[in-house]
C-alpha cells in the first residue's frame, strides 16, 4: 500500500477515532461514518473500475468500522458512493 500517514493505523483511543468521522447525509439523515477518509484511500489504491464494483468495495470497508443496518444498506451504499465520487 502507499503512504497513508496517520491513517495507516487503528486509532489509539475514542478521541482519536472521533476525529476520523465524516458526516454524510444518508436518506436525509446526517450520519457519522468512521474512518471514511481511510476507506477512500484504500479503495482508490485498488484502482477499481465501474461504479458497482467501487460501491461494493466501499461498503465492504465501511462495514469493518461502522454498523450498517440491513434495511438501510442501499441508502448507505448510494450516499457513500456519492461522497466518494465528490472527493475525487
Amino acid at each position: 500500500m502507499g503512504e497513508m500517514g496517520i491513517y495507516d493505523r487503528i486509532p489509539c483511543c475514542a478521541a482519536e477515532a472521533a476525529q476520523r468521522i465524516k458526516r454524510i447525509n444518508i436518506n436525509g439523515i446526517p450520519t457519522g461514518i468512521s474512518m471514511f477518509e481511510v476507506i477512500c484511500l484504500k479503495v482508490r489504491e485498488k484502482n477499481i473500475s465501474g461504479e458497482e464494483k467501487t460501491a461494493d468495495e466501499l461498503m465492504k470497508e465501511v462495514k469493518i468500522y461502522n454498523y450498517v443496518p440491513a434495511g438501510a444498506y442501499e441508502n448507505y451504499r448510494s450516499a457513500i458512493l456519492k461522497e466518494y465520487k465528490n472527493g475525487k
